[in-house]
């Protein structure tokens, strides 16, 4: 082989080495960077992550109420006892759901704090 072809193969070679590493790096830091800046679950008030997971699709993103009832500004107008909200997330009640089971008692102990103080309730 020529010099020259030789020169020329060192090259490619270095920059095929180069774009490997960038290409691991971006890799890296598209994996690396969360910018939520941190856990998402962890984000906002307790209970809020559970609430849009699990009781927003039918509440409304804001409590303001779709296929089931309003929620902000009359949950605790409504069970002015915690234990009586409590008791209908975890059994269920008419169309609603029970979420005993799938919710934590923390979870649903939280979501219904959020419910009743998040919401604007």
């Amino acid at each position: 082989m020529t010099s020259k072809r030789m020169t020329f193969k060192r090259v490619v070679n270095g920059i095929e080495v180069v774009a490997v590493i960038a290409a691991l790096i971006w890799v890296f830091m598209l994996f690396a960077n969360d910018p939520s800046g941190g856990d998402a679950t962890n984000a906002g008030p307790p209970g809020a992550a559970t609430f849009a997971s699990n009781c927003a699709r039918c509440h409304g993103a804001d409590g303001e109420g779709s296929i089931g009832p309003q929620l902000a500004g009359k949950v605790a107008e409504k069970y002015p006892d915690v234990a009586d909200e409590i008791a209908v997330v975890t059994n269920g009640r008419n169309a609603m759901p029970s979420f005993e089971g799938g919710l934590s008692d923390e979870q649903i102990q939280q979501v219904v704090e959020y419910t009743r103080t998040g919401l604007g309730g």
